[in-house]
């Protein structure tokens, strides 16, 4: 995905750089690839396999309508159903934002910002143009603490998705009113 560039990166010295960063020259910082992958995962819409592969058994997720899914299990169980009207699915990254180096219950991890612009293509019958939603992605990744889970050896600890669902509802009704008429 193009659009992973990191603008800002700062780390547990709380170092500040403003310059603009590709992934290429971020290699070493593996959350960064991780979240590309999970991205990349969830914008195939196949959510197939183990929850683990991405989420810790303990990630906690809040998403921007107030719901909060605890437990890897079930917040793979309810993005199951979450996108499953869905056709099609691409986050457009505008922004990255890292903060490496972070110390969360002991354990050292990153926090991933993505500013994003996320098109949904539902399925037939309500198919048609994109509907398009800015919204604020927040990942916490750390190190997977059971072997053979993960991916790359990290995983989701926390996820936070900030956005206005609203804009799905609305054109959602709107194209199911037009199905009526």
């Amino acid at each position: 995905m193009s659009g992973f560039r990191v603008i800002e990166r700062y780390t547990r010295s709380e170092e500040h750089s403003d310059e603009a960063t590709d992934v290429a020259s971020t290699a070493s910082l593996s959350s960064l690839s991780f979240i590309q992958k999970y991205t990349n995962k969830v914008d195939s819409l196949d959510l197939s396999g183990s929850f683990s592969a991405w989420y810790a058994p303990s990630a906690t997720f809040y998403n921007g309508d107030g719901s909060v899914y605890d437990g890897g299990k079930k917040i793979w169980e309810w993005m199951h159903i979450l996108f499953s009207p869905f056709a099609k699915m691409e986050h457009l990254v505008k922004i990255t934002r890292v903060l490496d180096g972070l110390n969360s219950t002991g354990q050292i991890c990153d926090l991933l910002i993505l500013e994003t612009e996320t098109s949904f293509w539902l399925k037939k019958p309500l198919d048609g143009e994109a509907i398009r939603a800015p919204r604020l992605l927040m990942f916490l990744v750390g190190p997977t603490t059971t072997q053979g889970e993960g991916m790359d050896g990290l995983q989701i600890w926390e996820a936070k998705a900030y956005w206005n669902t609203a804009v799905l509802e609305k054109e959602i009704r709107r194209r199911k009113a037009s199905l009526q008429e």
